[in-house]
């Protein structure tokens, strides 16, 4: 035993003394940290690995004191080392392709826990080589995919494996997850007798969701904060909600509606500030406001109402025009129902929090439909928001599919000098699964789908979305 750990200590100092050489050229400098950080990756997972192997082995050899030991160690909670205990069973005795991924260092533990999850996930009648062919076809999708992704692509493997009996498989699941989420809910306010009420509950995700969507409609914004010298955390701004929510429901009965028509701000700007990026807008009503840049500008009038006034001689008003509404409510739906949030890769925002964005700017003659639009979080509304005044290499790129219709995102030059297309994972989870082909390496996909007969049979239905939508919104268009 001595000398296997006086091996491993060897290794780690060896990688320890290649830190202290990373002195010199800056370019080799960077791709000796790369091929450190990927070595000492692989062999965390390896020894990850080993350590669920030997856990195995101990509760094989009933060596409890061993098991006791992981269990009563300081070094975990209760709940981590019986997870432990259990991923080292599933993965020796269920899951041996994945328990040979993670001894080999190809997956991560983080990623070998999330497959395994998806996998206890799926029906008990599969047979073992079943099981060991979504084993396989998981695998395949460890170096595009993160744990999350990896769970859920997991734990739906049964659409591929047998599809014909997935949907039952599905619709008996969701009942039971249905009937136990009705069963458990709950609302409870206890005082903590220092002047606050402690809330905590549980609702079914339907429920959930109608309060969540309530409740971002009307979060305060973080500025608003500001004067007051407050940093309000998005948790805080959530509860000063929920207090706005009742006082509307006391006061008058009307709340917000999720979708609903976006805030309007009234700004003067002429087209050629709008088009050229130079100069600035002003903001009616607030004087005292420096105003709002052309870029800032561009990217609210893409998911705005729009009045348009005529100007003459020395910004003397001719005529105001009624409002023309940019992304209708029922456009806007059928943004959310394809695209699920924020659409740029790696970004977590609820579609009640993003913005709706013409991918060809409108005020360049682009179409306000769902082939031109995507739906962005502010942040990266501003990221991808065209810039005349910069080229194109240099500004992020908004592509559909012409085969799927999801978006795709070609980073600067100076991100990426080969400017690979990126995309977010749950839409490549979701082509995944529908067995769709991947983007190619060269160029992203361009201009809109092509009028085949696939794409002729796909556009009723995304019409007849619009249309739902529209009924269900109230939307005259």
């Amino acid at each position: 035993m001595s000398d296997l750990r006086d091996l491993g200590q060897r290794y780690f100092a060896a990688l320890w003394d290649a830190v202290g050489t990373l002195d010199g050229d800056a370019t080799a400098a960077v791709d000796r940290l790369s091929g450190l950080v990927t070595a000492v990756t692989e062999a965390e997972a390896q020894l990850a690995g080993l350590r669920l192997h030997l856990l195995h082995e101990a509760k094989l050899a009933a060596a409890e004191a061993v098991i006791d030991g992981v269990r009563q160690s300081v070094r975990t909670t209760p709940a981590q080392a019986t997870a432990s205990l259990r991923l080292a069973q599933d993965l020796c005795d269920r899951f041996p392709l994945i328990g040979a991924a993670l001894n080999d260092g190809s997956i991560s533990l983080a990623q070998a826990d999330a497959i395994v999850t998806g996998l206890r996930k799926l029906p008990g009648r599969l047979t073992r080589a079943e099981l060991t062919r979504c084993e396989e076809e998981i695998l395949q999708h460890v170096d595009t995919l993160g744990p999350s992704e990896l769970r859920v692509l997991a734990a739906r493997l049964v659409e591929i494996i047998d599809p014909e009996a997935s949907d039952a498989d599905d619709a008996k699941r969701l009942a039971r997850e249905e009937v136990a989420a009705h069963r458990g809910r709950f609302l409870r306010l206890a005082p903590d007798y220092h002047g606050s009420m402690r809330i905590t509950g549980q609702l079914p995700v339907a429920d959930a969701a109608l309060l969540i969507a309530q409740l971002d409609a009307l979060m305060p914004d973080a500025s608003t904060y500001t004067s007051a010298g407050e940093a309000a955390s998005r948790d805080a701004r959530r509860a000063d909600a929920l207090v706005l929510l009742t006082q509307k429901a006391a006061s008058s009965g009307a709340l917000p509606r999720h979708g609903g028509d976006r805030p309007q701000v009234h700004v003067t700007l002429d087209l050629d500030t709008l088009k050229q990026g130079l100069g600035k807008a002003c903001l009616i009503g607030l004087d005292d406001v420096d105003g709002l840049s052309a870029g800032e500008v561009r990217r609210l009038a893409c998911d705005a109402g729009i009045i348009p006034v005529v100007l003459g001689g020395p910004s003397r008003l001719l005529d105001v025009g009624r409002t023309y509404r940019m992304f209708t409510p029922g456009l806007r739906a059928a943004l959310v129902q394809r695209d699920g949030g924020c659409a740029f890769p790696g970004c977590t925002a609820t579609p009640a929090c993003c913005e709706a964005h013409h991918i060809v700017p409108w005020w360049q003659g682009g179409e306000t439909r769902l082939g031109n639009g995507v739906l962005l979080c502010p942040h990266h509304h501003r990221l991808v928001e065209p810039d005349p005044l910069q080229s194109e290499a240099s500004q992020w790129r908004v592509d559909l599919d012409p085969v799927t219709g999801l978006p795709w995102f070609t980073p600067p030059r100076h991100i990426d000098p080969a400017r690979r297309p990126r995309q977010h994972r749950r839409f490549r989870l979701e082509q995944i699964r529908a067995g769709a082909p991947p983007c190619p390496d060269g160029d992203p996909p361009d201009g809109d789908p092509p009028e085949t007969e696939s794409s002729d049979a796909r556009r009723p239905d995304l019409d007849d979305l619009i249309r739902r939508s529209a009924h269900i919104w109230g939307d005259g268009t």
